[in-house]
């Protein structure tokens, strides 16, 4: 007669939290989302077409291209009000963008079979961000024991983050996403005894092992800013 011996859910060592000690970040920057040719106005009414490449603090002056791939650098001043408003804004947009202006990291906590993530933003800059969300998508895989394949069991989220402030620090917890081994109730011909605590019982349904499931990191998407009506999107890659 078979006899499985289930440990118990309350055993100390489930509940031992386990947080890494190195606080990722994702460093690559993407900001191809303000470089596109934008009709502006010259302080003597004249249009030009230019694409902002970048912005220089020291110089106060922006990094433009014009539709025949000509690039110099031009003062905000040279432009008129309503497009002064927009380089503005193009900066605001900018530093959202740049880890080292919002800096995004964060740390892998596993308990008791569940991995959760604790997100940390840092606003360095000097402008507050409002109605900020924050979408997120953990990456799980499950090794499938029965078919020797793996699977894609990535978990969807979403946090309302609201105002992070100038100079401020923010954290924010995903939910729990399950990390273990998983099983499934088969049938067995002949009664097993099954002990838990200080009890027993017999039963004909028990459980087989049939994957491990495995987190691999997370993706974020932080919405931010508007430039132009248009919400700025920064994606965040955390491995492991």
């Amino acid at each position: 007669m078979k006899v499985i011996r289930y440990k118990k859910w309350v055993l100390p060592r489930l509940f031992m939290l386990m947080v890494s000690l190195i606080a990722f970040q994702a460093v690559a920057e993407d900001f191809s989302q303000l470089q596109k040719p934008r009709a502006f106005t010259l302080l003597d009414d004249k249009s030009v077409t230019l694409k902002i490449l970048d912005w220089n603090p020291q110089r106060k002056k922006f990094h433009v291209e014009n539709n025949n791939g000509k690039r110099v650098w031009v003062s905000p001043g040279t432009f008129i009000e309503a497009d002064q408003s927009y380089l503005k804004e193009w900066i605001s947009a900018h530093w959202f963008l740049s880890n080292n202006k919002l800096y995004v990291s964060a740390k892998r906590e596993a308990r008791g079979g569940y991995v959760s993530y604790n997100v940390s933003i840092y606003n360095k800059t000097s402008v507050d961000y409002a109605k900020v969300s924050m979408n997120y998508e953990v990456e799980r895989i499950w090794d499938n024991y029965e078919t020797g394949g793996e699977e894609n069991k990535n978990v969807p989220g979403k946090i309302f983050i609201g105002l992070i402030k100038a100079g401020s620090h923010r954290d924010f917890q995903t939910q729990p996403v399950r990390a273990s081994e998983t099983y499934k109730m088969i049938h067995s011909t002949e009664p097993v005894r099954v002990t838990s605590g200080v009890g027993y019982t017999y039963t004909n349904e028990v459980p087989r092992k049939t994957g491990k499931e495995k987190v691999n990191g997370i993706r974020l998407k932080l919405l931010g800013p508007k430039l132009d009506n248009v919400r700025i999107i920064r994606d965040v890659h955390i491995d492991k």
